[in-house]
Order: C-alpha cells, then sequence, then structure tokens
C-alpha cells in the first residue's frame, strides 16, 4: 500500500497483512520491516514492530524519529514475517510498496 508520511514521524503506524485478499494469520509469528531506499539501499532502522491481533494480521510499526528520512525518498516497503516453524513470507509478495516521505 503506497503511504505518504512526514519525515521524523514517530507515531504508531497500523498495518493488515493481506494475501489474496483475506488477513493473513500471525500467531506464533515474529514480523519485521524491511525498508530500502530510493536507490534500492538497506535502511538500518531502529523503530519497533509488533503484532497488535495475530488471528487479524494486525501490526504496528512504531518508527524512530530517524527512521523515515525525506532525501533517500522514495521508500521501499516490505514486511518479513517469519513463522514459528522459521518459514519465511514478504508482505507484499510481489513489487515492494512505496512510502513517500515528504520534508518535515
Amino acid at each position: 500500500m503506497p503511504l505518504t508520511i512526514t519525515e521524523g514521524t514517530t507515531a504508531n503506524l497500523d498495518f493488515v497483512l493481506t494475501a489474496d485478499g483475506s488477513a493473513v494469520n500471525l500467531t506464533g509469528a515474529t514480523v519485521t520491516l524491511v525498508l530500502a531506499d530510493k536507490d534500492g539501499t538497506a535502511i538500518t532502522r531502529t523503530g519497533d514492530v509488533s503484532v497488535i491481533t495475530a488471528a487479524s494480521g494486525k501490526i504496528r510499526y512504531a518508527p524512530d524519529s530517524t527512521d523515515l528520512v525525506a532525501s533517500v525518498s522514495p521508500l521501499r516497503a516490505r514486511f518479513k514475517v517469519t513463522d514459528s516453524g522459521g518459514q519465511v513470507a514478504y508482505y507484499p509478495s510481489g513489487k515492494a510498496d512505496n512510502w513517500t516521505v515528504t520534508p518535515e
């Protein structure tokens, strides 16, 4: 899902992970955010990702003030889900979402 957000935002961002139109059950899973800058370089972030409602696929990203920077926007974003058996899936599974970060 495309997102436009202001640089320095630290407010919680909630998402629902879906596959084929249905919520992904995240029970027992670990979720991380994978970000890359406009050139495809991985971004090290310090904000946290947590599962809010596992059965309905709801997660929360709590960015730190230096996570989202306009000068490297647009960002490519995916959530990496590792289930309790060690299987890994990415959401979205195709092309990464575009996050546009605007200056403060």
